[in-house]
C-alpha cells in the first residue's frame, strides 16, 4: 500500500500534489538496508536528483546549469552528502551537465556514466539502448531510449523493489510507439522530459504507464505545454512542480513509499 502524505488541489486547471514542507537545516532518513531515497533538487535552473540507500551509497543524476551550482552544493550539504559515488548524465545539453568537472573535485566521484554518444573530456561510462545495469544491490536501470541525434540523450528506468522510475528525456512520437511495444506498465513515477515544454506523452502512452505521480523540473522562462497539464488531469495524475524551493524525496522501501517535501526557506 502507498503511504502519501498528499492532499491533492486543483492548481490552474491541474492536479498539483501539495505536500506540507517541513523546513530543514539538514536530513537525515535513517535508512534500513532496504531502503532507497530519491530527491529531486529544486535548482532554478536545470534538473539535478540525488538517490541514497541503505549502505551508504549516493548517485547523483545530472548536474544542473553551471548558474545552479551553488544551489546543489547546498541542498547536498543539506542531505549530508559528502561523497558521491555514482554520476548519471542523462543528457548533453547545460540544464542537465553543466557541472561535472566540479561535481567530480568536490565530492570525490569515482563512476560516471553517460549516453552513448555523449562526447567529454573526461573518462566515462557509455550506457547504450537495451542494456540492463545494477547500480546497487535494490536498484537497476533500463536504457530504453539512446538518441541518435546531434544531443546526447538517455531515457532511463529505475526498478526499485516493486516500483519503476522512468526519467523521461524524450517525448517524440516515435519514442512514444517505442515504449507502447515495450510494453512500459506499473511506472509509480514519470519524470517528465523537457521541462514540460513542447510536445508530451498522450493520453493512451499514460493510461498504459498507470502512473500515479509525475515531476517537472524547471528553467528560466519555462512554459510547459497545455497538453501536458490536460493529460496529466485527464488520468488524475499528481504533478509535483520542482520549481520554488522545495525539494520532493520519495523514500521507498520494496513494497512502500512516502513522498515528502523538504523547504529550505
Amino acid at each position: 500500500m502507498i503511504k502519501m502524505l498528499i492532499s491533492a488541489v486543483l492548481f490552474f486547471g491541474f492536479m498539483n500534489c501539495s505536500v506540507s514542507a517541513a523546513v530543514i537545516k539538514n536530513v537525515d532518513f535513517g535508512l534500513q538496508a532496504d531502503e532507497i531515497v530519491i530527491t529531486f533538487l529544486p535548482l532554478s535552473a536545470g534538473e539535478a536528483s540525488l538517490i541514497q540507500d541503505g549502505s551508504g551509497e549516493t548517485i547523483l543524476i545530472n548536474t544542473g546549469s553551471a548558474s545552479s551550482y551553488p544551489e546543489l552544493k547546498k541542498w547536498l550539504q543539506r542531505y549530508k552528502v559528502k561523497k558521491i559515488n555514482q554520476l548519471i548524465i542523462t543528457k548533453q545539453q547545460k540544464y542537465y551537465n553543466s557541472n561535472v568537472q566540479r561535481a567530480v573535485n568536490d565530492y570525490h566521484i569515482e563512476r560516471i556514466i553517460a549516453p552513448a554518444h555523449y562526447q567529454a573530456e573526461f573518462q566515462t561510462e557509455k550506457w547504450k539502448e537495451k542494456e540492463l545495469f545494477q547500480l546497487t544491490d535494490n536498484i537497476h536501470v533500463d536504457v530504453l531510449h539512446a538518441s541518435k541525434q546531434k544531443t546526447a540523450a538517455m531515457d532511463l528506468l529505475f526498478t526499485i523493489g516493486e516500483h519503476r522510475i522512468l526519467y523521461a528525456m524524450s517525448s517524440s512520437n516515435e519514442v512514444e510507439e517505442k515504449f507502447l511495444r515495450i510494453p512500459l506498465t506499473d511506472v509509480a513515477v514519470l519524470k517528465v522530459p523537457n521541462f514540460g515544454e513542447g510536445a508530451f506523452f498522450s493520453n493512451a502512452f499514460l493510461k498504459q504507464l498507470n502512473t500515479q505521480l509525475a515531476v517537472m523540473f524547471t528553467k528560466p522562462d519555462r512554459s510547459y505545454s497545455g497538453q501536458l497539464l490536460s493529460n496529466l488531469t485527464a488520468e488524475w495524475i499528481e504533478l509535483y512542480d520542482v520549481r520554488e524551493g522545495s525539494a520532493y524525496s520519495i523514500k521507498m522501501s520494496l513494497k512502500s513509499y512516502d513522498v515528502m517535501k523538504f523547504s529550505a526557506k
